[in-house]
């Protein structure tokens, strides 16, 4: 077989619940146990953080809006490399392709660092001991880097098996998960203390709201991978209701960490939430005197740590197919096994890349994760731009409607304020200059190499002349 050519097809198995279970699963990460005191401390106050919630999931459903709307016009898959190809070109589609790569791969890297912490404070007598070596000041231990491979390595092998199989590991990971953090949350609301609440502000409401708003757009994050599995969806499932799975996952992902963070803030006063590392967990503990609930609340974050760990690694090896079946990148990337119908060369690319992480340990991540939010804002802002450049010639309904011209000029807006929030020097999530400047540079360059090395007569034609959109939909980029 000429490795050059794809002439196996991708599995079509993703279900509703398979869509909804990955979505999910990369949006409610472990931040509903970690981050919730530091979501607290920036807002000043949980009438902020009310406030803070409220318009950060309206603005995620509106730029979310813009991916209901031009997947069904793009049911071959592809997520943003494809749209921004057709909107703006070849260039255009690489680096928006490969932002999902990037993205992917870094936060899917950080949960390899995030299960060994997670698993060194669930079982005390690994803290601190098999120490290799340091990287950074920080140690790396035998059983981090064991427990890492082993984490990449079974996710990989599950993506390799089949994305049936892949779908029915992430809905069983999220029922977990969900069902543990609901049993907590319900033990939780015994000890609920409205008093606990008080002051509810100690910051002007429009700075507290916007010092959260600047941070929570990336910890619900990910849905948008939904959009690189439409190709992989049953026959019998509409791209329509692929949609309603992308929707509903940010609601119900958002609505939980919401009420936890609520919770939480009702379980102790509020100002000493990012006194205790692990403030569910202590305050539960404390009030009911059943330590079970410690060991509770850290294996739901170990399985949810599996479940953002899928669901971004599909994320990240279906950003690498698509680019290799446009021919963008090297075509290799875009094999598919023939028996499991899974891009075989682009799993074994993200696990390698993934699974350097445990020997490096965390010292050198930090720049990592914070340019990987910048990813975010190429991603989401490439489909944002793409609709409303493909509107312009489009006589399809979905694009043209009045609301969603509204929804265009909301999206756009919603992207310039995610950007401002990490370009702008006095943001609390800026960039830091030079290097992480230099990083995302790099990064985005390090596309670049692999775009030269594309083959050079069948690269995906990019922008069209066509007038009508339906005329751009029809030019495939695939091989």
């Amino acid at each position: 077989m000429n490795h050059n050519e794809v002439p196996i097809k991708l599995e079509r198995t993703i279900g509703f619940a398979g869509f909804l279970g990955m979505g999910i699963g990369c949006v409610f990460g472990s931040s509903w146990l970690l981050m919730t005191g530091i979501w607290m401390d920036a807002s000043g106050g949980p009438l902020n953080a009310l406030l803070a919630f409220i318009v950060g999931l309206i603005m995620i459903l509106v730029m979310a809006s813009s991916y209901t709307r031009i997947m069904p016009l793009f049911p071959e898959g592809g997520g943003e490399m494809r749209y921004a190809g057709r909107a703006f070109g070849q260039r255009a589609a690489l680096i928006a392709g490969w932002s999902g790569f990037l993205v992917n791969s870094v936060i899917c890297a950080w949960q390899t660092l995030a299960i060994s912490k997670m698993l060194n404070v669930l079982f005390l007598s690994l803290e601190g001991h098999s120490i290799l070596y340091a990287v950074g000041g920080q140690p790396v231990t035998l059983w981090s880097v064991l427990i890492g491979l082993a984490l990449v390595s079974s996710i990989a092998w599950t993506q390799y098996r089949g994305t049936k199989f892949f779908a029915r590991v992430q809905v069983a990971l999220m029922a977990v998960v969900i069902t543990m953090v609901v049993g907590a949350f319900v033990a939780g609301l015994v000890f609920f203390d409205p008093q606990n609440l008080v002051p509810l502000s100690i910051k002007p409401a429009f700075d507290g709201t916007v010092s959260l708003l600047v941070l929570l757009p990336f910890s619900i994050a990910g849905w948008e991978n939904i959009s690189k599995g439409v190709e992989e969806a049953s026959v019998s499932l509409s791209v329509k209701r692929i949609g309603q799975a992308m929707l509903l996952s940010i609601i119900i992902s958002t609505l939980l960490y919401g009420a936890l963070l609520f919770l939480q803030a009702g379980l102790m006063p509020w100002q000493k939430m990012t006194s205790t590392a692990i403030p569910f967990s202590d305050s539960l503990v404390r009030l009911t005197g059943v330590p079970a609930f410690k060991g509770m609340l850290l294996s739901a974050a170990v399985f949810n740590i599996m479940g953002v760990f899928n669901g971004m690694f599909f994320g990240a090896v279906r950003s690498l197919y698509a680019l290799g079946k446009a021919g963008l990148i090297p075509r290799s990337f875009a094999l598919v096994h023939p028996v499991y119908k899974t891009p075989v060369n682009a799993i074994l690319f993200v696990a390698l890349v993934t699974g350097i992480t445990p020997f490096v340990g965390g010292a050198l991540f930090s720049s990592l994760v914070n340019v990987a939010a910048f990813f975010y804002i190429i991603l989401w802002g490439s489909t944002v731009f793409s609709v409303h450049q493909l509107r312009k010639g489009a006589s399809d309904g979905q694009l043209q409607s009045p609301s969603a011209r509204v929804l265009d000029c909301l999206g756009i807006g919603v992207v310039l304020f995610l950007a401002l929030a990490m370009l702008l020097p006095s943001s609390p999530g800026a960039l830091r200059w030079p290097s992480e400047y230099l990083l995302l540079t790099l990064l985005i360059g390090s596309g670049f190499l692999f775009y030269a090395r594309r083959p050079k007569n069948k690269s995906c034609p990019g922008k069209k002349a066509a007038g009508s959109f339906d005329e751009r939909r029809r030019g495939d980029c695939s091989a």
